[in-house]
């Protein structure tokens, strides 16, 4: 166990000195700001369409208080909406707006917008690297020599766990003062009335995994075709080309997971709604596929580099 955990760090030193820490991190920066910028842009949106909204109600003599106390009704249409009482709906939506800017609600905006998309695929080209670095260097044989193929496979697997957890981590925090700097520059006032905090250590989890099972997936994939480029192409198409494909398709179970666990009232994306699968199912049958894929892709490529073992 000593032995396989450090090779581990010294997987995750490699890593740091080649840079793709830093290169990480700094992307993750950019993703919040981004983030930030995308909930203050949404809130005008939603202020200048509720002052429209108000304009025309007060046009036809009905009053915010009027409309205030009237029912809201929403049918949902697939991906769609009727809604019975816009000028209600545009007023809660405004609110959702300035709750979202509550630094202590930014990692739950940043995970439901850009991060959904973006925070896999940056992870993913990130293990496409990692999965690469000894070939890249030309250090596989001397790793071979000096760890034996068992440790350095596992090193590098566990290492991106390890990563995976920092990254969430990392966007955590990093979203949080991001959004606090922001409001300060930009004279922001959020409301700071509520907070999604309780539902934080779920979503850490879950964010986690998600990270674990796509990074490990585009590191067994590049060490099998032994190239970034086509890891990385199909990474790109996965996420931005192929449609969702439903069942059990890990963006699927991820489409109808988001909104169980995270408060999408402010997102700044809108996300297609998944297609019905059971969850439960669904995650394990996607675990029991990367077991299979690690113990095959472990054992195919061992053979590869030491058909003497």
């Amino acid at each position: 166990m000593k032995s396989m955990w450090d090779s581990v760090k010294m997987q995750l030193f490699y890593q740091w000195k080649a840079k793709y820490v830093i290169t990480l991190l700094l992307f993750l920066v950019v993703l919040c700001g981004f983030s930030s910028y995308a909930q203050y842009s949404s809130l005008h949106q939603k202020e200048a369409r509720f002052d429209d909204t108000m304009q025309m109600y007060e046009e036809d003599g009905i009053t915010l208080k009027q409309a205030l106390s009237e029912d809201l009704e929403i049918i949902k249409d697939g991906n769609s909406e009727e809604i019975s009482n816009v000028l209600k709906y545009d007023y809660y939506r405004v609110i959702a707006a300035k709750v979202a800017l509550n630094p202590l609600n930014a990692p739950n905006q940043i995970f439901t917008s850009v991060a959904i998309l973006f925070l896999p695929i940056i992870f993913g080209i990130y293990c496409c690297h990692v999965a690469f670095f000894d070939f890249k260097h030309r250090t596989m044989k001397s790793q071979l020599l000096l760890k034996g193929y068992r440790l350095l496979f596992f090193g590098k697997l566990l290492s991106i766990v390890v990563m995976a957890v920092v990254s969430v981590a990392g966007a955590v925090l990093i979203s949080m003062g991001i959004q606090y700097v922001f409001n300060l520059v930009m004279g922001i006032q959020p409301n700071m009335s509520v907070n999604y905090l309780l539902e934080l250590p779920m979503q850490f989890v879950y964010q986690s995994g998600v990270l674990i099972l796509f990074g490990c997936f585009f590191f067994l994939l590049t060490i099998v075709v032994r190239s970034t480029l086509i890891s990385i192409v199909a990474l790109f198409v996965y996420m931005l080309l192929v449609p969702n494909l439903g069942g059990f398709d890990l963006k699927n179970l991820m489409l109808l997971t988001v909104p169980k666990i995270y408060n999408t009232s402010a997102s700044t994306m809108d996300v297609i709604s998944g297609e019905n699968a059971n969850l439960m199912l669904g995650y394990l049958v996607v675990f029991a596929v990367f077991v299979v894929l690690v113990f095959v892709v472990y054992k195919w490529d061992k053979k590869r580099l030491c058909p003497r073992l």
